[in-house]
């Protein structure tokens, strides 16, 4: 378990794109086991049970973070479990994925500091990824170029904590 977890968000545009994406899929009966979070790539997750300490760290890192765009040209998956979009440029966030490491390194869970870290956005988390749900997304994809306008932080319970608008 976690107590936080950070996102990058997008712009208006960019999550109405995927969520129509995550929609069709749901309206064509493919099932998504992902838990409902707006469209998002995930930073990490992080136990702190000093909630202020915890703030006060991003507050710091966050700071003066400006928004930016990654191109989302082409779709993956993970073991045919989570098919994703993939960002291409991911530059800028492996390069911010650096800081939050460091800065947080306390807090960040145990068990994911040997995971390799693969920025995407996931559009369906299922047992099964066939060949009918590659069609549809491929169908229905087309690439984007998507900004990171925010960066959230959740609890465990999918409240959002703090919502940072990056200038």
């Amino acid at each position: 378990m976690y107590d936080y977890v950070l996102q990058y968000g997008f712009d208006e545009k960019s999550q109405e794109y995927i969520q129509d994406i995550k929609d069709f899929l749901k309206r064509n009966n493919i099932e998504d086991k992902e838990r409902r979070w707006a469209p998002h790539i995930t930073i990490d997750l992080y136990n702190c049970k000093d909630k202020e300490e915890f703030l006060q760290k991003v507050d710091y890192i966050v700071k003066g973070l400006k928004k930016f765009y990654i191109n989302c040209n082409n779709l993956n998956d993970f073991n045919k479990q989570t098919i994703y979009i993939e960002p291409f440029n991911k530059e800028r966030i492996l390069e911010l994925k650096d800081i939050f490491d460091k800065e947080l390194h306390k807090y960040r869970l145990i068990e994911r500091n040997t995971r390799e870290y693969k920025p995407h956005i996931t559009l369906c988390t299922n047992n099964d990824i066939n060949e009918k749900t590659y069609e549809l997304i491929n169908n229905k994809f087309k690439p984007i170029s998507v900004e990171i306008k925010y960066i959230w932080i959740y609890n465990q319970k999918m409240e959002l904590i703090k919502e940072y608008e990056l200038a």
